[in-house]
């Protein structure tokens, strides 16, 4: 089978639903393959309200509205932080981006199940492979333009011999009957190694994980992380059936790249558009996709880097910039915290 369209997103998340769903609202013909529509990705699922009601999305897809931040260090320094013209507000992946899907669809957007496996030039176009997952026919999809927004799966990055974006490695678990009203980070070798740990609150439950760059040393980690903040270890929060079974996943880190390679447009995670310390990335992965957009729709696909480079490259320097002096050790990262207790500090990284 044969399809045609301008533009093939790879990848149904934040970034490849937003950009389709801009793209196909202003009438460019659009095709959004998801390789599994039920697959809820392991995230905390954090957007800034602001974020939040720029995109105009579901007020029902809030499940607990944050105003504060609380961050702990290792020495047990604690920093309380009131978010200011706004809250953190706090999704559930599955269903955020099942909505984010509805609403690419709702505007126009094609969507397909299936795996993407590769592309090859034809003329002024790209002609792609698709598997769809429901009975593993193959798809040949012809395209103008190639929305990578697959994340760390990155195969029309490996398609066009690039790079992957380094990594980092998170373990988390969901926590049951949670009752807190405030995000936490807590920062210490012990249980974070070169990261820090958190909890994110929901709906009576909440996320606990922590990260690494050693993906072997993460459930160490996250058993000392549980030990410290509840006095208690995972293996006896699991046989009360208080926690669910952890998950490990890799987090990008921000590079400056890949962006682009000619009408191929890396987004969100397959852009590394994670926020240097915080490792923030639903927001940027939206953002992306926007840009992304209206760079096609404007027919300057060029323009998409520059967007993203005036929007986001300062802040996104100056992190990276803490992140390398600080996250080397409890004694750098104690400086590291004393830091926040500037508002203009707590701006930029809130």
């Amino acid at each position: 089978m044969l399809l045609e369209t301008s533009a093939l997103v790879i990848g149904g998340g934040p970034a490849g639903a937003t950009a389709a769903r801009f793209l196909s609202g202003a009438g460019v013909d659009t095709l959004l393959v998801e390789r599994d529509c039920s697959y809820v990705k392991p995230c905390g699922g954090g957007i800034p309200s602001g974020g939040f009601n720029e995109f105009h999305l579901p007020q029902n897809l809030i499940k607990k509205k944050i105003g504060r931040i609380i961050i702990v260090s290792p020495g047990d320094r604690r920093i309380e932080i009131n978010l200011k013209g706004g809250h953190l507000y706090i999704t559930e992946r599955g269903v955020f981006d099942q909505a984010l899907r509805s609403l690419a669809t709702q505007n126009g957007a094609s969507l397909v199940e299936g795996e993407f496996t590769g592309f090859e030039k034809a003329g002024g176009a790209f002609l792609s492979s698709v598997r769809r997952k429901d009975d593993g026919e193959e798809i040949s999809v012809k395209s103008k333009y190639i929305i990578a927004s697959d994340g760390i799966t990155f195969s029309a990055g490996k398609n066009c011999a690039f790079k992957q974006p380094r990594h980092l490695y998170t373990i988390s678990a969901t926590m049951r009957r949670f009752d807190g009203d405030a995000c936490e980070f807590w920062f210490g070798n012990s249980h974070a190694s070169n990261y820090y740990s958190w909890i994110f609150p929901s709906n009576e439950s909440a996320s606990i994980g922590t990260g690494s760059s050693n993906p072997k040393e993460l459930p160490g980690l996250l058993d000392n992380f549980i030990t410290r903040k509840f006095g208690s270890n995972m293996e006896s929060l699991s046989r009360n059936n208080e926690i669910d079974r952890p998950k490990v996943f890799p987090v990008p880190c921000w590079r400056g790249g890949p962006y682009s390679h000619g009408n191929v447009l890396f987004l969100g995670d397959a852009a590394g558009m994670v926020m240097p310390t915080t490792y923030e990335g639903i927001y940027y992965a939206m953002k992306s996709g926007q840009f992304a957009a209206t760079a096609i729709i404007e027919g300057r696909p060029d323009n998409y880097r520059r967007m993203l480079e005036e929007r986001f490259k300062y802040r996104f320097l100056v992190m990276s910039l803490f992140r390398r002096l600080f996250f080397r050790s409890d004694r750098t990262i104690e400086k590291w915290i004393r830091i926040h207790e500037y508002s203009a500090v707590q701006e930029i990284a809130c």
